[in-house]
């Protein structure tokens, strides 16, 4: 009934609002019930929901009037010094408290920086296709995103050095890059370590600031660790994104930005709630030091580890030829490009229909394209129903084609 209301705050929306649109709910509860491959919600049945019910209990005994009291507004400092030990350890990150900003997720992360420095009709560069969030983050900011494609070893240089040539040229300068280096989301690429030395090389003559965003970098399952561009880069043009919502809880809301330190100071000042959820952060901060942490990335990592590679041999069962798909060394999602004839627009309500929940390629671009592609997370669905999905969507793939 609500729906057929005339909305009577519909001429005094924003045109950042306008910029948005309407977005439909997204509720894992929901995709519960389907074989779904859309999202990168994490496995339900992974959820740390012990661990992380001891991990309150010991934070509210030890610092319960101060987590659940209001916060510090650049983060909770128990949960910045874990953070920073990980960092240390893990991605060879050397930063102190002044380099970090907890946020709401990364995604609130992003928007501070967007918040930061765009205005309307500034430019941007990103690689793309890229996550669906960066694409309505920079559109709603009115911002001229150029695109930078990926392929199989990131990012490309030549097109990005040109578009920063052509930039120097007109007299005008890019805002920042957005890229994310390891297991990129939608294609699951990673940017070699050659490239990243060059991205890094052209954004300092350029003077570009770049948004790393390294999301999945916990959860390789091949390859070898690469540096981040924030660790090769000593100009403090890299402002590096994580997030605790793949290695711990997605529902703990926990991000983070590592960056120049007056950087940090200004994303502080963006941030309209003060300290981000201390209540959270005491536990998790309680759930890193316990040594929980390390040991659930382990346990993550061998089991998307299995569930790639169930899927990556379902694909090869079921799909016609014609149909290629991205190999990932980690993170949760491969890229599949249907053949020709194929379109995601017919394919993806199809296959609703069917119970099997896809993600459609055209919402990862700022300028169309993706009409024949989609992006597959193994995250969610267990091994059999993985099975069972690829089945059912390579079945409507060859009906497509044969009408």
């Amino acid at each position: 009934m609500a729906d057929t209301v005339t909305n009577p705050l519909a001429e005094l929306y924003s045109e950042r609002a306008r910029r948005f649109g309407e977005r439909g709910m997204s509720n894992p509860r929901d995709s519960a019930a389907l074989i779904s491959f859309f999202a990168g919600f994490p496995d339900p049945g992974s959820l740390p929901r012990n661990d992380v019910a001891e991990a309150t209990r010991v934070a509210l005994e030890r610092d319960g009037e101060w987590a659940l009291q209001y916060g510090a507004s650049s983060g909770d400092p128990e949960l910045v010094r874990e953070l920073l030990a990980k960092l240390k350890r893990d991605q060879g990150i050397q930063a102190g408290a002044e380099n970090v900003i907890i946020t709401n997720g990364a995604s609130q992360a992003l928007a501070l920086i967007v918040d930061m420095l765009v205005n309307p009709g500034d430019v941007v560069l990103s690689e793309a296709p890229t996550w669906m969030g960066a694409v309505r983050a920079f559109d709603a900011a009115g911002a001229e995103t150029r695109e930078i494609p990926v392929n199989e070893g990131g990012l490309d240089i030549d097109t990005l050095e040109q578009e920063l040539n052509t930039l120097s040229e007109t007299g005008r300068r890019a805002k920042f890059l957005y890229l994310i280096p390891n297991f990129q989301n939608p294609t699951g690429f990673t940017t070699t370590l050659e490239r990243r030395k060059k991205i890094v090389q052209l954004a300092q003559t350029h003077n570009l600031p770049i948004i790393e965003d390294d999301a999945y970098f916990d959860l390789r399952y091949a390859g070898d660790t690469l540096p981040t561009l924030y660790t090769l880069d000593d100009s403090g043009l890299v402002m590096y994104m994580g997030t605790f919502s793949k290695i711990m809880a997605a529902g703990m809301r926990l991000g983070w930005t590592i960056a120049n330190p007056a950087v940090i100071r200004q994303m502080t000042g963006l941030k309209s709630e003060g300290g981000t959820s201390p209540f959270a952060s005491h536990v998790a901060a309680e759930f890193a030091s316990s040594g929980t942490l390390t040991e659930h990335v382990h346990e993550l990592r061998t089991l998307y580890h299995s569930r790639r590679d169930t899927m990556l041999k379902a694909l090869e069962a079921s799909m016609p030829a014609g149909t290629t798909w991205t190999t990932p060394e980690g993170g949760f999602f491969i890229w599949v490009t249907l053949p020709d004839g194929v379109s995601v627009r017919e394919l993806a309500p199809a296959s609703k229909d069917k119970g099997v929940e896809i993600c459609p390629g055209f919402i990862f671009y700022f300028h169309g394209k993706g009409d024949n592609q989609i992006r597959l997370s193994y995250s969610f669905a267990d091994e059999p129903n993985i099975q069972k999905g690829i089945k059912i969507l390579g079945d409507l793939v060859k009906e497509q084609l044969t009408t």
